[in-house]
């Protein structure tokens, strides 16, 4: 598949040079090139493309061109394959490149099963082989535990159904939903529901089916009622607006995917849909054409799939996923249309299935999958799309009283938003989607630049209601999205909030992208991109190529004595050296009356290693890497060194505050400093504010994150170790390391909650001093991120338990439930 795609972008670039010569000359020199291409060519035999190699070429390039018909198409594919079915190297070629666009392009499903059942009717030995191979298939991704692979594969046989005896597939879903039913028994909510959409995703595809019997489905639909009303315990945490608030129906806030496929395809059975392209009428019938020759075709019976008693996947780390869109207005009869589907019409879940199935699929080429989404209404109902690009303002004029508003570029838009932003995280790393909306906007700017401005606007106005988490990723695409086009945006229109606290969602968010505009960049150059009233936030500090060291200023106590700590370190002096320059600065303190001589001491070193490291990373890496020994020593001193370690760096990169967390993210690595040191710095040390900025939130994240991993990864090992051959000596020091980790995670958890806990407490005497509106919306920011990391530990333990303390102190509970109110 991939040498498919290469082929297609290969052979565009030329050599280098072309400088010399005329254009005489340059003439000639083709000519000549052309004679010997020719003489080249009439000297070799002629290649010709052999059947199977043809066959190939055909089958994946099904439906992707709109100037060929598709019944074409299917017809030679079917003829072909029918009529060479005893030559073996056709054959598995086939039966290969079909079982491989079926789990990698799912939206080109329905048209190679239109082509099966061609073929069946043509050749029925030919027909039953395929349906045996995807039965044989399922049951392997069944076994096997790949379940996304294994729904692909049933909605093709569902596709199918048309050719099959009795209920087909239906004996099937049926048997899945049963087993799932199981699996609540036990408490396993998420696999539970993961089944459960298995089987109600395949309905709508046996409903398009030549052989579409409703009475079956509602049967279904009867046993899965009770499963999708189930919510899974880390739900509540799950939604991403907070307080019950969504900017969209009701019935779609905070409920998982499944419950919303319930409810819409209990509402397309149960009334006819108001237009043609509603419900299942919104997926593409390519076998119509062949209606008279499927309708004698032999049937064949329904390969037997047999359910693994249990699927070899982490049951613990499935989470349901929650709706979310940027485009589902639920005010919609105030402009009497939508560009998307509404969250329980039926043709909203399909659309969106099948393009996170091609995004997670295809991660190999962001710029296949682009090209996929940008072309999505080629692939489903020619009447459930206006055409593409169409003007927001031009929508009701174009599709007319009874056509489609719904906007190709705004469905796919919307979906890719559904993952970046869903919880508690993608299945990619975030720039993997973020580089999908880019190549969008580099294939059709015309048709998805207007698409992604309104996706802009729609998720800052719903700042003060969206997840926390959720804003600094809001933060995070916003400004690497802008990198790649020039760092150009309507800054005007949010001028009215210039005025607002800093601390306030919106604010907070103009000041964390410009920052992360600056990481990106350069300060002169972001401030040249941005309107007058928005430079005075870029201060002349920033602007400086490398942070001032402190102790150059005669004011600074002990300027000197750093000084030369900063020349001895520059300078690669031994460390007995520098030793006793920071024992000068220890005494110099001491008559001076310090209270913590060590502090001046420590933040002279750290400081200048800072400055001797501010050219780039790779300077600062080299520094620590050279001066570890001495950094370790003074960590070792006591927690609060640690702590003061991360104040020293991020107090020199007060004016670039995101380095300064990239260089403590470092010194992490190092085991310099501790994440408990980390989290309780931001926590304690840098004040309520900083839960509004963007190189906070970095620091405790990626912290926690680490120290999740890690456990998580040591679970998994000690199972692994448990089936293999190790002795009981290594099991048990193996056990004790793996407990350690745990009590570094319970610890890390307490830290966390009680800190977070008492910043919100509304009756916090830290907050003294500040005006009403910025301590309420401190204390909204607090509430936020205690929500958003009891999500984290939940998730990675598997289930929120009391966390062990290292200190012996009391444990520490968080229910998700409770933090539903916040």
């Amino acid at each position: 598949m991939g040498d498919y795609y290469r082929g297609r972008e290969e052979g565009r670039g030329g050599g280098k040079g072309g400088g010399g010569g005329g254009r005489r000359s340059q003439k000639r020199r083709h000519r000549e090139d052309d004679d010997e291409d020719k003489e080249y060519r009439r000297s070799r035999p002629y290649e010709r493309e052999d059947l199977a190699s043809r066959l190939r070429r055909d089958t994946i390039s099904i439906a992707e061109s709109p100037l060929t018909k598709i019944e074409d198409t299917i017809n030679l594919i079917a003829n072909t394959f029918a009529s060479n079915y005893d030559n073996e190297e056709l054959r598995n070629t086939f039966l290969n490149t079909l079982l491989s666009l079926v789990v990698e392009q799912p939206f080109k499903i329905p048209f190679l099963a239109a082509a099966v059942l061609v073929i069946n009717s043509q050749n029925p030995e030919a027909g039953k082989l395929i349906l045996d191979e995807f039965g044989k298939a399922a049951q392997a991704y069944l076994t096997e535990g790949f379940l996304t692979s294994a729904k692909l594969v049933l909605r093709f046989l569902a596709g199918l159904q048309g050719m099959v005896e009795g209920d087909g597939l239906y004996l099937v879903l049926g048997s899945i939903v049963d087993q799932a039913a199981g699996y609540l028994v036990v408490e396993e909510v998420g696999l539970a529901l993961d089944l459960v959409w298995i089987a109600l995703i395949t309905v709508p595809y046996i409903l398009a089916s030549p052989k579409s019997d409703s009475s079956f489905a509602s049967e279904l639909l009867k046993k899965t009622s009770s499963i999708t009303e189930v919510k899974h315990r880390m739900q509540s945490l799950l939604s991403p607006f907070t307080g019950g608030y969504a900017p969209y129906d009701a019935r779609a806030q905070g409920t998982h995917n499944a419950r919303i496929l319930q409810l819409s395809l209990e509402s397309y059975l149960g009334s006819e849909p108001s237009k043609p392209f509603h419900g299942v009428g919104c997926l593409p019938r390519p076998y119509e054409s062949f209606l008279p020759e499927l309708e004698g075709a032999t049937k064949h019976p329904m390969p037997e799939i047999t359910l693994p008693s249990d699927y070899p996947v982490d049951k613990s780390s499935i989470m349901p996923n929650v709706y979310f869109s940027v485009f589902a207005d639920p005010n919609v009869e105030v402009r009497a249309f939508q560009t998307v589907p509404p969250p329980l019409e039926l043709a909203s879940t399909l659309f969106r299935d099948a393009i996170v199935d091609t995004i997670d699929t295809l991660d190999c080429n962001r710029l296949v999958v682009s090209r996929f989404l940008i072309e999505i209404d080629c692939y489903f109902s020619p009447n459930a799309f206006i055409k593409r690009a169409v003007p927001f303002d031009r929508v009701i004029e174009t599709a007319g009283p009874e056509g489609s508003t719904w906007k190709p570029e705004d469905v796919a838009v919307d979906a890719i938003f559904s993952q970046l932003y869903k919880l508690p995280g993608p299945n990619h790393k975030l720039v993997y989607y973020h580089s999908i909306l880019t190549e969008l906007c580099k294939l059709a700017p015309a048709a998805v630049a207007p698409s992604l401005g309104r996706a802009i606007r729609f998720m800052y106005k719903n700042l003060e209601s969206m997840d926390t988490e959720l804003i600094y990723r809001f933060v995070d695409w916003f400004s690497h999205h802008l990198s790649n086009f020039g760092f150009t945006w309507k800054w005007a229109e949010w001028n009215e909030n210039l005025t607002l606290p800093d601390v306030h969602p919106k604010k907070a968010f103009i000041l964390g992208a410009l920052e992360k505009e600056i990481r990106l960049s350069f300060a002169t150059r972001i401030k040249g991109t941005i309107p007058d009233p928005y430079k005075e936030l870029i201060s002349e500090a920033k602007e400086k190529e490398q942070p001032h060291f402190k102790y150059d200023s005669e004011d600074e106590p002990f300027c000197n004595e750093a000084k030369e700590v900063l020349h001895a370190v520059a300078d690669k002096k031994e460390d007995a050296e520098v030793d006793a320059i920071l024992a000068k600065i220890v005494e110099l303190a001491k008559e001076s009356g310090v209270a913590d001589p060590l502090f001046v001491a420590r933040d002279a070193y750290v400081t200048a290693i800072c400055h001797i490291g501010a050219k780039s990373l790779s300077h600062v890496l080299s520094c620590i890497e050279r001066c570890k020994e001495k950094l370790l020593a003074i960590g070792n001193e006591s927690l609060d060194a640690r702590r003061q370690i991360v104040g020293s760096v991020l107090s020199y990169w007060e004016d670039q505050p995101g380095i300064g967390a990239n260089v403590v993210d470092k010194l992490l690595n190092y085991s310099i400093v501790t994440p408990l040191s980390v989290v309780e710095w931001v926590l304690h040390d840098a004040g309520n504010k900083a839960l509004s900025h963007t190189h906070a939130w970095e620091m405790v994240s990626t912290t926690i994150n680490k120290v999740n991993t890690r456990v998580r990864q040591m679970v998994a090992a000690r199972q692994v170790m448990s089936i293999n051959d190790y002795t009981e000596e290594q099991l048990a020091v193996y056990a004790q390391t793996l407990n350690a980790a745990e009590i570094e995670q319970g610890v890390l958890l307490s830290a966390v909650t009680d800190a977070l806990t008492a910043m919100s407490d509304s009756s916090d005497e830290m907050n003294g001093g500040i005006d009403v509106e910025s301590k309420a919306w401190m204390q909204w920011w607090a509430k936020g991120w205690l929500r958003a990391f009891s999500r984290k530990f939940g998730v990675a333990e598997g289930t929120v338990v009391e966390q062990p303390v290292a200190d012996g102190g009391p444990s520490t509970r968080l229910d998700p439930d409770d933090m539903d109110t916040m």
